[in-house]
């Protein structure tokens, strides 16, 4: 190493470099492939789940139970399509006058 310039050190540590940052963005960009992928299955299936419902809700319309349709191997649609919940927030109570004071008194001993 000791017969190469600076100059060609700097390139040859470059290059390896971007080919390691080439090899990351690879596996980055497979990641958004297979969750574009996925969010696409995911909104065929709400789609079939609810022309699934329609079609056996006008089965049972049509007069067929849900015993029936059971029997004949078709399950009951489910209520509503799971939903995502958000988190609760943390209660923030605000403080009584009389707390503040007493932290601004707290403040100020010692000065």
């Amino acid at each position: 190493m000791a017969d190469q310039t600076a100059k060609a050190v700097r390139s040859q540590t470059e290059k390896a470099a971007l080919a390691l940052l080439r090899e990351r963005a690879l596996l980055v960009g497979e990641a958004a492939t297979a969750r574009h992928e996925r969010d696409q299955l995911a909104e065929a299936l709400r789609q079939a789940t609810d022309h699934y419902s329609t079609r056996y809700a006008a089965a049972v319309a049509g007069g067929w139970t849900a015993d029936d349709l059971a029997r004949l191997g078709l399950d009951a649609p489910e209520s509503s399509s799971p939903r995502r919940r958000r988190p609760p927030r943390p209660a923030t109570e605000p403080e009584s006058a009389g707390e503040q004071g007493v932290q601004a008194g707290e403040q100020g001993v010692g000065l």
